[in-house]
This record gives structure tokens, sequence and C-alpha cells, in this order.
């Protein structure tokens, strides 16, 4: 009697797991569906759309790193940077070895002012052979040194860069811009005209135009980047410091 008893149980347990695991199916497909749903949203615009859709691909699947991923730049869209690192990190538990992802975190790490951290995080998807946009993060990396103060380290970066796209425009504009940092003024012309075959002018490329004008002292063409400059982006950075020099007396 004991033998047919311990079959029945047996296969009890066995159909529990087995709907367990279908039901587990189920959630996970509902996530990714979720998943897929809140990206769109996001690329959209549709910020709430998009928050609700992968709060519940998260809620149905916690380990969705996909879903923790999209969150995080979500949150970060939407200036919740606390959250957004959570989310990353979350994301990272997950997916460690995601280029896409470790780059977007790296992007945000140098954003906050976490040069080091966000260069570890460049590199962590450098250390993938086959990666495609390697170019992209020579770039990042080249970008982020530069905001640190490492000229050297910004400069070696940037240049892997142009190797592999020489018409790459942030990466001209940084060369620029450090060439004249380092009193290369002739070099930092060069690469603003190379930038210039490339692209249009933005804030960056005015104010390096501006400092050029001004070291030379061209004053019809300072005025017009001047001009330029407040009058295109009367809110940037850049204008901010033109006006601020413009008040001692320095330009």
């Amino acid at each position: 009697m004991r033998r047919p008893l311990l079959l029945l149980l047996m296969l009890a347990l066995l159909g529990a797991c087995s709907a367990a695991r279908e039901e587990q199916q189920k959630r996970q497909t509902a996530s990714e569906y979720n998943t897929e749903l809140g990206l769109a949203y996001l690329r959209q615009g549709r910020d709430q759309m998009a928050m609700e859709k992968l709060r519940k691909a998260v809620e149905q699947d916690p380990k969705n790193a996909q879903a923790h991923h999209y969150l995080a730049v979500l949150y970060q869209k939407l200036g919740e940077n606390d959250k957004a690192d959570q989310a990353y990190w979350k994301a990272l538990r997950y997916a460690p070895k995601d280029p896409n992802l470790l780059n977007n975190y790296g992007a945000f790490l140098c954003g906050q002012g976490k040069y080091d951290k966000a260069i570890r995080m460049f590199r962590r998807v450098l250390e993938d052979p086959l990666y495609p946009a390697r170019q992209a993060v020579y770039e990042n990396i080249g970008l982020c040194a530069q905001q640190k103060g490492d000229l050297k380290l910004a400069e070696e970066y940037l240049r892997k860069s142009l190797k592999a796209n020489p018409r790459a425009p942030k990466s001209l504009l940084a060369l620029g811009q450090i060439r004249f940092d380092q009193g290369d003024a002739a070099a930092a012309r060069q690469y603003l005209y190379d930038y210039l075959a490339v692209a249009r002018h933005n804030a960056e490329s005015l104010w390096l135009g501006v400092l050029l004008a001004a070291k030379t002292g061209n004053k019809d063409r300072l005025a017009s980047y001047k001009l330029l400059l407040k009058g295109k982006f009367p809110d940037s950075p850049q204008t901010a410091k033109l006006k601020k020099m413009e008040a001692e007396g320095k330009i």
C-alpha cells in the first residue's frame, strides 16, 4: 500500500511543479511584453504610460534586466537620479555584461560627475571585442575624461574615436577645445573647421569660436560668434560664461 501512495504523492508534486513553472513562464512572457510596450512609449515621449508598463514588467518578473534598464533611462529623463541609479544597479545585477546597459550607466554616471566610476563602466563595454559601437565608447571615455580634467586620457580616447570614424563631430570639437586649452590655437582652429565640415554650430563650437577670435584679436569674427551664441543658445552654460567674462572685461 505504501508504494502506490508514494507514487501518487510524487505525481502530485510533479504536477504542482509543472503548474508553477507554467505560471512563472506566463509572468515572464507578460513582463517581456510590457517591457516592449514601455520602451515604445518611452521612445514616443509618453512617459506616464512608459512608467506604468515598465513598473508592471518588473512586478511580473523582478529579474527582468531590460525592464530595470529602461526604468533607469526613464527616471534619468525625469531627473529622478537616485531612482535611476538604483534601477541601473538592479539591471546590472541580472545582466552584468550587457554592453548597452554598461554604456548607458556610464553616461549617466559621467553626467553626475562620477567620472572614475563612469570610465570603469565604459571600459567594461570594451571588454567585449565584438561590440559593434566601439567608436562611441571611445568617444564617451574621451568626453568624460575631458570633463574630469584628465586631458591626456581624453586625447588618447578621442583619437581612438577619430581613428574609427574621422568624421565624428563630438570628438573633433572636443579635441579642438583641448588643443585651445593647451595653447595651440592653430590646431584648435583646424579641428573647429573639421567639425563644421560635418556638423552645424552648437553652443560648444560657438564658444570655441569666441575664444579663438578673442585670442587672435579678430574683432569682427568675435562679434559675430558672440551674437550667434547669445541669439541661438541664450540659456546655455557657454552663454553664461560669455556674459560673465564680458562683465569682468575679459572679452
